[in-house]
């Protein structure tokens, strides 16, 4: 097959066959094994997985949002490791929201007027009071000694209304200027309103009107004790505003670990999708496997239903085996299991067609259709198994816990499944034979059946429940669902319209994906994990429309500083200065307390350790108590080991504006002396924004750097590399590009299906590769109609089968399962596509490049291809003991082919059936035709191999 006068290429074809069939005797051979202990072996596959199932005692969930969906070990977290090292607790004295490390504990209410207009009145202030007195006063829980506790037993700071981040909407002196209204905005004495006060409207500084208010009620965490109760509280507070009933107001709220129970909550609820899934598929596989001939020997429905148990198994297998070894279970994990089955349905169809492409039981034995099967459907089931998997195994690198696990969950389920299909599926194939050989009822396989023709005065639902065959041609057990779509492909490929329109298509599908590519937005909003029947969804929805997010930025000082000396002082202020330059940080806004110390009576300067006295003189008074958590001395306390400082941001709401913020404020401390760190709890979730788009890159280069190094093992074919390249980037080019149309951003969680999609992608287009390398015919179409007839219907099964197997996620509440199934549905959509429409008009296009065109007789289909192989000579291997024997140039009838129909869609060279055992001949073979049967001879040349030459007066 290679291009006209280039030797190079023929090389490469000589190479790839010699290849080629290294790897199919490889399988022939397990075949051949499998073939004589099929129960054995299947037993132990069972016993196997059910032992491995046993792991799963030790499961272990993870649903902690931060780890899960934040990228380890970010220079965030870095930074607030140090802070940690440096700070204690400060939710138990002096306490500032502004001054934690992270999130903290907490219950936030939100309330707005029910028409939202303004607030600012007697009426709407006495319910927020009430609400307010609601939540300290009945919100009681109990130790294990049975000691009860309200709000403020357990509020954080030194007295009640400390804990209260908005506290200053409660106090009787705003409220009364409040009504007025004569309320200073946004800042009212030392108290920032601007986030607590919702769509807020001021002019020259005094606030005009506003709709609602937040109160955010932060609780202690000083002990081990403390917290348990603090999280007991949680959630008597969350059940409390469940059944809060208001007359002007409506509420939104949630609690610190609001969202990890909301989303397990959400994927919990859509386990049940698993049951009516797994029905859904083992019907299909059923239906598919079904023949319409009446045939109820040939029938193959009992393996349809053994394609569904196989990945089932690995499934099972894989979560106690990844369980055991210490993986944790994410939410995310959930949608592992409708991917697999989707997978095992694919190799199901592919071993079934390499089954139906065997020569038939009258004129081989079942351990040679077995090894026939093997040495084509377990190799292609065997390439799209290892980029499946080596796109998880890289996927399992990802900086993302989440990603990291479900690759790892995913990784070993494929593995599994693909060891199942082997020693699973491949034994059950092996009895469905023995039962087909012996004319045994596919549903009573003790009842041996006869042809149809053989009973007589029957009725029509016993002809039609009772008799049948052995099949002796594909035709006998080819589905319509394998049969038709292959037509339909040829039918718009096979005239010069459809050629036109698929160029048209391709063309526009192509400009649609590079404009949403431009335009695809990166970051994950966290309320999406959630159902939108969660009060987490409408708090977080609120959060988004009315209130500002603008996050206190704070500027540590990591290392010991002589903090009298000027020059000191100058470096923090410059630091300072530099950060209120950016657009987004607002530079009327700064606690400093540096600056307070300065100002205030205790200041000394003279040396450091008077400077270090008036400090602590400072911090007992009342201007200095609210500093009191900014500071760290030795345990001398004669030397200031570390301070912060804070400024405030701006309102920023997309993740492009929280990313490059981000980044600039770490360059402002990259060039400066001062030893200091720039850091809010909200640079932890920043971080996607900033990793997401290169991490995602990355592991996609790799991935399709390791599949095309797959493909190239098992197709050595520089040409059909590049053209494998090239359709897995336009594939991606448009999951990428769709995911804009859906309302899909790059996330964590879209990244794991991308990861996923370069395996999926190859896998399509390596089949229609090989389907084009492998046939022949005397013109362009004649090699595109073998080449679809070989491949179309199991790739659009292949299709089909997965795509059902995330039907159902179109019911799902949970953003997880949902953008899993619109991107699997884009993975394989476009994939089937690409392998059915596009793909094979490049390959028409090239196909010069590939193939000598052959002339002479007209060669139109794949099983006259193999007829005329086997005329022109081509080698072999035999693994039955019968072929084995060595004969020297014994004439033997060749057989024809009384096959139609398809080969595997993995086979990259047909092969000539295996030749019949001496001096026998093929039944239902007549005389008449003897005469016309050309004569030719087996020659043994070695290494298990034989070729079949026929005499000269008879060559093709």
């Amino acid at each position: 097959m290679a291009c006209d006068g280039s030797s190079c290429c023929s090389c490469c074809s000589r190479c790839h066959r010699k290849w080629e069939s290294f790897i199919e005797n490889a399988f022939g051979r397990l075949g051949s094994f499998i073939s004589s202990y099929p129960v054995k072996i299947m037993i132990v596959c069972i016993v196997v997985n059910l032992l491995l199932t046993i792991g799963i005692m030790n499961i272990e969930m993870e649903n902690d949002v931060e780890t899960l969906y934040t990228p380890m070990d970010s220079q965030a977290i870095k930074d607030r490791s140090v802070l940690r090292g440096l700070y204690g607790d400060s939710t138990n004295s002096s306490f500032r929201s502004y001054q934690l490390l992270d999130f903290g504990l907490y219950g936030d209410v939100m309330i707005l007027s029910k028409n939202k207009t303004t607030i600012m009145s007697q009426a709407y202030v006495d319910e927020i009071n009430n609400i307010n007195t609601i939540i300290r006063n009945t919100i009681i829980v109990s130790d294990s000694s049975g000691q009860t506790y309200t709000y403020d037993d357990l509020s954080a700071g030194s007295n009640h209304n400390e804990g209260i981040a908005s506290a200053v909407v409660l106090l009787n002196t705003f409220q009364d200027n409040f009504i007025i209204p004569n309320i200073t905005y946004p800042v009212y004495g030392e108290y920032i309103l601007s986030p607590f006060l919702a769509q807020a409207v001021s002019a020259s500084g005094m606030l005009n009107s506003a709709i609602g208010v937040k109160l955010q009620y932060y609780l202690r965490q000083s002990e081990t004790s403390v917290v348990e109760l603090s999280k007991k509280w949680e959630k008597a507070f969350v059940a409390k505003m469940e059944n809060l009933q208001t007359n002007l107001t409506d509420i939104a709220y949630t609690s610190s670990d609001s969202l990890g129970t909301e989303l397990d909550k959400n994927t919990n609820s859509d386990i049940k999708f698993f049951s009516v899934t797994f029905t859904l598929m083992m019907t299909y596989a059923s239906i598919a496997s079904l023949t319409i001939n009446c045939n109820n020997v040939a029938n193959r429905m009992n393996l349809g239903i053994a394609g569904v148990i196989a990945p089932v198994l690995a499934i099972a297998s894989a979560f106690g085996f990844v369980s055991a070894i210490g993986v944790e279970f994410t939410n995310i994990v959930g949608v592992m299991p409708f991917l697999v089955v989707g997978i095992g349905i694919d190799d199901m169809f592919i071993l079934m067609s390499g089954m139906a492409d065997a020569p038939p039981l009258s004129e081989v034995s079942i351990k040679q259709r077995v090894i026939f099967m093997m040495q084509k459907g377990a190799v292609a089931i065997t390439i799209t198994s290892l980029t499946d998997l080596l796109a998880f195994v890289v996927g399992a690198s990802s900086v993302f816990k989440s990603i990291r696990n479900f690759c790892i969950y995913t990784g070993v389920s494929v593995f599994f499944c693909y060891l199942n299909q082997l020693f699973f599926l491949c034994p059950a194939i092996t009895i469905n034979e023995h039962r087909t050989k012996g004319s045994k009822h596919f549903c009573c396989s003790c009842k041996t059946v006869r042809p149809r023709n053989e009973y007589e005065n029957k009725s029509k639902c016993f002809l039609l429940c009772v008799p049948g065959s052995p099949p002796e041609t594909r035709l006998d057990v080819e589905s319509p669902m394998e049969k038709y779509p292959k037509k339909f492909i040829l039918f718009i490929l096979n005239h010069t319209i459809g050629k036109f329109v698929v160029v048209v298509v391709f063309l526009a599908y192509l400009s649609s994906s590079i404009y949403g590519c431009v335009n695809l937005q990166q970051g994950l909003q966290l309320f999406n994990l959630v159902s939108k029947d969660s009060y987490y969804y409408k708090y977080s929805v609120w959060d988004e429309n009315y209130f500002t997010t603008e996050p206190m930025i704070t500027l540590c000082v990591t290392s010991e500083q002589e903090y009298h000396r000027s020059e000191t002082q100058n470096l923090i202020n410059s630091v300072l200065s530099k950060t209120k330059l950016d657009s987004y940080v607002d530079d009327n806004v700064e606690i400093n307390w540096l600056t307070s110390y300065k100002q205030s009576a205790h200041y000394n300067a003279a040396t450091e350790s008077n400077f270090v006295s008036g400090v602590k003189d400072f911090l007992a008074s009342q201007s200095g108590q609210s500093f009191e958590n900014d500071i760290v001395f030795d345990t001398s306390r004669s030397k200031v080991l570390s301070s912060k400082f804070y400024v405030k941001a701006k309102n920023m709401k997309t993740s492009n504006e929280q990313g490059d913020f981000m980044k600039r404020m770490r360059e402002i401390t990259e060039n400066t002396a001062l030893p200091c760190i720039i850091y809010t709890p909200a640079f932890v979730f920043f971080e996607q924004y900033v990793q997401i788009l290169p991490s995602t890159l990355q592991t996609l280069g790799i991935a399709v750097a390791a599949m095309l190094v797959v493909t190239f093992i098992f197709m050595p074919d520089l040409r059909v590399v590049a053209i494998v390249c090239i359709t897995l980037i336009s594939i991606l080019s448009g999951i990428l590009g769709f995911m804009y149309y859906w309302d899909l951003t790059l996330s964590s969680i879209t990244m794991i299906h991308l990861v996923m999609s370069v395996g999926f992608s190859v896998d399509f287009s390596v089949h229609i590769c090989h389907a084009f390398m492998s046939v022949e015919g005397n013109s362009r179409d004649t090699i595109l109609k073998n080449a679809i007839d070989r491949s179309g219907g199991p790739v659009v099964n292949a299709a089909f089968s997965t795509l059902l197997g995330i039907l159902m996620l179109a019911f799902s509440s949970s953003y997880i399962f949902q953008s899993f199934g619109i991107l699997m549905f884009l993975v394989i959509g476009f994939g089937l596509i690409h392998a059915a429409f596009f793909l094979p008009l490049l390959l028409y296009a090239l196909l010069p490049c590939f193939h000598t065109i052959q002339s002479g007789r007209v060669i139109d289909s794949p099983i006259d291809s193999r007829s005329q192989r086997a005329s022109s000579g081509i080698f072999w291997s035999s693994f039955d003991n019968a072929n084995d024997k060595k004969h020297q140039e014994t004439p033997i009838d060749k057989q024809k082919s009384s096959m139609n129909g398809d080969l595997p869609v993995s086979q990259t060279r047909p092969l000539p059936r295996p030749l019949p055992k001496p001096n026998s001949s093929r039944p239902n073979s007549s005389s008449q035709h003897d005469e016309n049967i050309p004569q030719g001879i087996v020659k043994d040349i070695g290494d298990g191999y034989k070729m079949y030459q026929p005499h000269k007066n008879h060559a093709s």
